[in-house]
């Protein structure tokens, strides 16, 4: 029997992660294969692979989007290794296993890359951005909660008393308090997994501690703080810095404590001083230029501008398109600027929802497999996961797409004239009732009418593209 391991991640760690670790089984046990899936998502690393079974193990699959550390690298040295965006995985699904030995290539450790097309999966800068935004997703998403059941607490009429002398604080202002620490620790947490994405363990303290300061505007002396441009500057930075650093030959008596000790002490040396005098200073500028064009700009421009993002984020549902709309989004909340990501709470909705809604009123379009994912698409559709779009989008590409990407321009450019805001990641069509996306009402309003278009477009353009398709065949024939 044909014995088979399998890793899966992605950015976010949360849809694709989950979703290819479960099409890979259920296709590799259809084919009698012997089949186990270690998923490294938000979660952080289950159903880890045993020694044995990766030793056992004929093939190893690599669905990933975020790249391997050293680690995993070392654990599969020597095996043969098929690898693929994580993204592209369910769209390759059925044709995953077709020949496996012609597809396959021996990983050496030694190798940063792991193939000809591994450079856009493991490599290059989106990818360790979202490495970033990975780790800070568990800041934001607990500390949002908690603000936001201080939030209520407050409604329901408990007082929020601040700490001060001779006075006890209050339950709601402690919880509040922690919530903030969320959001406090997320930027300094980002730039740090961005240097750890690109040269691991030595990079990861300096960018820590000078993100930390870069946002720290008491100490700089700033009207802001350097935000997520500062992190990702700082942490790219010292990233590069860190791997060419690494490389240093020091002999034997200093090799040793190169990684644990030189590293981290001359980087953070270096950065901090870099960071207090010139870094720190000039993104916290330029920051406070970019918050105040988006808080000034016309009500027209930020119609357009929420028209972009939103159909960005319903265009590849989960691919490099959508990720980019998505962290624009995502890093503003750091700086308390909550619109932009309120379309993303809206708008990654619409394309597996709709779907889904579009073949119970008019099945005919579909094939009996998409009726038969339908519910399921509704399903995990409302958890703002886009991926169960993506099976309709592949069936009929030109309609599909072109319905999801007008339906989600229009309703990311209503979601933000309305001033819908969202603070933190959640649960999807039911934030509102967590206090995580508001007004509750402008909310559920442009969820109704963004389905109601998206539906519409989708039955008139797939019907009208069916059409074209039976004129084609008949004239052909």
């Amino acid at each position: 029997m044909t014995k088979i391991v399998a890793v899966t991640n992605c950015p976010a760690g949360i849809a694709h992660t989950y979703m290819v670790a479960e099409a890979i089984e259920e296709k590799a046990k259809s084919l009698g294969y012997e089949v186990h899936v270690e998923t490294q998502g938000a979660s952080g690393v289950e159903n880890k692979l045993t020694t044995e079974q990766i030793a056992e193990a004929d093939y190893v699959i690599l669905a990933i989007g975020k790249g391997l550390t050293d680690h995993d690298k070392e654990r599969f040295n020597q095996k043969k290794v098929v690898e693929l965006p994580v993204s592209e995985a369910l769209k390759h699904i059925d044709t995953l296993f077709d020949d496996l030995e012609a597809n396959s290539h021996v990983l050496s450790s030694s190798k940063v890359k792991l193939g000809a097309d591994q450079e856009t999966v493991t490599e290059g800068v989106m990818s360790y951005l979202m490495a970033g935004v990975s780790a800070a997703l568990p800041f934001v998403i607990g500390g949002g909660l908690l603000i936001a059941i201080g939030s209520m607490m407050v409604q329901f009429g408990m007082p929020n008393t601040p700490l001060g002398k001779g006075t006890e604080p209050s339950l709601a202002w402690i919880i509040t308090s922690i919530g903030n620490l969320g959001f406090q620790f997320m930027i300094p947490i980002m730039g740090a997994y961005i240097a750890y994405a690109i040269s691991d363990k030595p990079a990861f303290a300096p960018a820590f501690l000078v993100t930390f300061l870069a946002n720290d505007n008491q100490l700089l002396g700033t009207d802001s703080g350097a935000g997520f441009l500062g992190a990702i500057v700082i942490g790219l930075s010292i990233g590069y810095f860190v791997k060419y650093f690494k490389k240093l030959k020091l002999g034997k008596n200093f090799q040793s404590v190169l990684g644990y000790m030189i590293i981290p002490f001359v980087t953070l040396l270096v950065f901090g001083l870099l960071t207090y005098f010139l870094l720190g200073p000039a993104m916290a500028w330029l920051m406070s230029v970019m918050l105040s064009f988006l808080q000034n700009i016309p009500t027209s421009m930020k119609i357009v501008g929420g028209f972009i993002v939103g159909a960005m984020l319903a265009f590849d549902m989960g691919g490099p398109i959508n990720k980019t709309a998505w962290f624009f989004s995502f890093s503003l909340l750091s700086s308390h600027v909550f619109n932009w990501y309120g379309i993303v709470g809206v708008v990654t909705l619409l394309p597996p929802m709709a779907a889904a809604i579009a073949t119970w009123i008019k099945p005919s379009i579909f094939s009996k497999q998409e009726r038969a994912a339908s519910w399921s698409a509704f399903l995990v559709g409302m958890t703002v996961a886009t991926e169960p779009a993506i099976p309709y989008a592949l069936a009929a590409p030109l309609p599909m797409i072109t319905a999801n990407t007008l339906a989600g321009g229009i309703t990311g450019a209503l979601t933000i004239f309305l001033n819908v805001e969202r603070t933190a990641p959640g649960i999807g069509i039911f934030d509102p009732l967590i206090g995580l996306e508001s007004p509750w009402y402008w909310f559920y309003l442009c969820v109704a009418v963004g389905l109601a278009l998206n539906v519409l477009f989708i039955i008139t353009f797939k019907s009208h593209w069916l059409k074209k398709q039976a004129e084609k065949e008949a004239k052909a024939a």
